[in-house]
């Protein structure tokens, strides 16, 4: 499985790995070897090793927390105590270690769980800081994406220009061309001839 990276923010990735969840939920973290495959294309480890089940049960903990806390973010709201203490508690432990191998070559060491305390010491740093203020819901009909808007205006809408804008983008369209279909598509009136 490919997964896909927009949210401009890592810990934000990381929860829409649930993604549509206000329609038709899709998980994708539904096996271990999916998270294994999410660790590995996020780059935040080389080889996490093996993923057993606990460590899928922990992971989806987090991103759960995660997500309700980039909520109240965005909804300038605060934030569950249990949500802080968990993310807290995951981010306290051993984080993944990046060893440069040579110049332009990196090695990033870890398992499993210091892959989860990474991202929970990312969502630290993102939801205890100013950048708190960035996070935006994606404007997209059923997307539940958050992401970070580093725009300069501050006006981002979508997750993805390519998914959700092009989507909305295009959707707007038929809705104009099919307003003016029906006026150019009439038949001419008998007081025309």
């Amino acid at each position: 499985m490919d997964f896909t990276f927009v949210s401009d923010h890592l810990a934000l990735d990381f929860a829409a790995t649930l993604t549509w969840r206000t329609s038709y939920p899709i998980e994708l973290l539904a096996e271990p070897a999916d998270l294994a495959a999410w660790v590995t294309q996020a780059g935040l480890t080389d080889r996490p090793g093996r993923v057993g089940r606990a460590a899928l049960d922990r992971a989806r903990l987090l991103r759960e927390a995660v997500y309700r806390t980039a909520l109240a973010a965005e909804r300038g709201e605060g934030a569950a105590a249990a949500d802080v203490r968990l993310i807290r508690e995951y981010a306290a432990g051993p984080q993944v270690v990046v060893a440069l191998k040579a110049l332009g070559e990196a090695e990033r060491r870890g398992g499993i769980d210091q892959a989860l305390a990474t991202v929970a010491a990312r969502a630290g740093e993102l939801f205890g800081g100013d950048d708190r203020h960035l996070v935006r819901h994606c404007a997209g009909a059923s997307c539940t994406r958050l992401f970070v808007d580093r725009s300069r205006a501050g006006n981002r809408r979508w997750c993805d220009k390519l998914s959700c804008g092009s989507r909305a983008n295009a959707s707007a369209y038929r809705r104009r061309k099919s307003a003016s279909l029906p006026s150019e598509m009439a038949p001419p009136s008998p007081h025309d001839a």
